[in-house]
């Protein structure tokens, strides 16, 4: 099974979403939106559940947890896209109707950016499910889906450096543009770090984490530019939050069945060590 220690590396990113977040929602605790609250509680479950996993994989004596985690990943997926979508509709809406420097130069772009994070994890948990018959490849889907959260907290630990460095003499709006790049450089070299120690059945995975990282970045600098995407994206903030929260509760349990039923199909090679058989 690879990455031994990635449980204490999904717990690092657990830990720096402290800071990061600090000044937008933890120093800000009882005033934070209901929404914020769901998300900040779905994605740490998220994290806390992939820790879990990757540490009970590599415990022989733990492998009943493993199996026993991905199960219930199964129900808990549709719940933290649901999460998701409603931050997307909260960036929408904060675009719209805030008043938010960032959101008002980087709103339309933030959300494109987010978007394509939500459906990046939506199908890395598929291919997860499908290939969980394959350690290398099933391990490194699951991991995948970490990175597509690691964006916002880099963004903003990068963000304060940045803001002491160049807050006299460059706009907000203009510092965070430059943490997110930063970030998602970062990100993309650890991917590609990744990919070349994979062995070669195992390097798919970090191979379509680096491209999806790099389209974030220039979907996020395009849609920014974007005057019918901004009207677009803002009317989306008018809505019900209702609306995504079905939506991306409809699209979870659609992933889990689907990616759950493609998985019995595959043929079997190394088998994950908490992989349910093929019935």
């Amino acid at each position: 099974m690879p990455y031994k220690k990635a449980y204490l590396w999904v717990t690092l990113v657990v830990l720096l979403t402290i800071p990061a977040f600090w000044r937008g929602y933890f120093g800000q605790f009882t005033d934070a939106p209901w929404e914020m609250h769901f998300h900040a509680a779905t994605a740490t479950g998220w994290m806390i559940l992939l820790a879990t996993q990757a540490w009970a994989a590599h415990r022989k004596d733990r492998l009943a947890l493993h199996r026993a985690l991905g199960r219930a990943s199964l129900f808990y997926f549709p719940l933290f896209m649901a999460s998701a979508m409603v931050i997307v509709w909260s960036m929408a809406k904060a675009t719209a109707f805030g008043d938010s420097i960032i959101y008002e130069a980087h709103g339309e772009g933030l959300g494109a950016y987010d978007l394509l994070s939500v459906l990046a994890v939506a199908w890395f948990f598929h291919e997860a499910l499908k290939e969980r018959h394959d350690v290398h490849v099933h391990a490194r889907f699951m991991i995948g889906t970490l990175f597509m959260l690691l964006g916002p907290v880099l963004a903003r630990l990068f963000a304060i450096p940045l803001f002491i460095t160049l807050g006299g003499s460059y706009e907000p709006p203009v510092v965070f543009y430059a943490a997110l790049v930063v970030a998602q450089f970062v990100i993309a070299g650890i991917a590609v770090w990744l990919w070349r120690a994979a062995p070669v059945k195992g390097r798919r995975p970090m191979a379509i984490v680096a491209l999806l990282v790099a389209a974030q970045l220039v979907l996020f600098s395009v849609a920014r530019l974007s005057d019918a995407w901004r009207e677009l994206f803002m009317a989306i903030g008018a809505t019900s939050p209702a609306i995504w929260m079905a939506l991306g509760c409809a699209i979870g349990a659609l992933v889990a069945w689907r990616g759950w039923q493609a998985g019995k199909r595959r043929p079997h090679k190394d088998t994950a060590p908490g992989a349910v058989p093929a019935e």
